[in-house]
């Protein structure tokens, strides 16, 4: 029973981020998650999730998940953006390859992590 109920706030964590607002200062020009779509992996508590992604200026819509379609604020920050959601942050952070990724927290624990790969889905 306790593990289904992680499992479930994993995967809505997840698909919430998958993952995405505090103010962080950065400028347009080196500041931002590029458009387009992805495909995400998320790893939250031991739990995988992936999916499709698409990011539209500030915002990341999520297509996959037990909650339908969801909408995100990605917050830009100089390499690249961070997204709250569900009370986790998933940082997109710059990668090889067009691609973004990072740790999840929660507080101040890292409790997985997260990856954007482009798509031509």
């Amino acid at each position: 029973m306790s593990n289904t109920i992680t499992r479930m706030i994993a995967v809505g964590a997840v698909t919430a981020a998958t993952l995405t607002g505090a103010a962080v200062a950065a400028s347009a020009a080196d500041a931002q998650v590029a458009q387009g779509r992805y495909r995400s992996t998320t790893v939250v508590f031991g739990v995988t999730n992936n999916g499709y992604l698409a990011v539209n200026g500030s915002t990341l819509t999520s297509f996959t998940g037990p909650l339908g379609t969801q909408r995100y604020h990605i917050v830009a920050t100089r390499s690249g953006g961070f997204v709250d959601a569900y009370g986790a942050r998933f940082i997109l952070d710059r990668r090889a390859g067009d691609a973004y990724g990072g740790p999840v927290y929660v507080g101040p624990v890292v409790v997985g992590n997260t990856h954007l790969r482009p798509s031509n889905r």
